[in-house]
């Protein structure tokens, strides 16, 4: 399966894919965690239009809090949606649709960048 996402996503060989799927509403929102180096890259798949926020983790608090929060992303509409992450650093990946009724399906895969990959 790895080698057929190198080939659809026109990846390097080298290049290191970890898998994350979910489609059940916990808290009516999906989250996934990383471990992201410099470079690295996740790749979020949607059945439909939803709000796609990378936070760290002291900005997951605030949002799982109900605080002010910073976020990269934002309302994505096509799929699949690649978003950089920042910097290096444990990362939350948070999937939600605003407060609006409803579900969404999705998947999310770290794309390790080939600079970040020991050879």
């Amino acid at each position: 399966m790895t080698i057929g996402l190198h080939r659809l996503y026109n990846l390097p060989k080298d290049a290191t894919i970890l898998m994350l799927a979910g489609s059940a509403m916990q808290d009516h929102y999906l989250h996934y965690e990383f471990d992201a180096s410099a470079g690295d890259q996740v790749e979020v798949a949607l059945d439909h239009a939803a709000n796609v926020q990378l936070l760290d983790p002291a900005n997951y608090q605030n949002y799982r809090g109900g605080r002010a929060y910073r976020y990269h992303g934002g309302y994505v509409t096509r799929s699949p949606y690649r978003l950089p992450f920042p910097r290096a650093g444990h990362w939350h990946l948070v999937i939600d649709l605003g407060g609006q009724a409803g579900t969404v399906k999705a998947s999310a895969a770290l794309i390790r960048s080939s600079a970040g990959v020991a050879s």
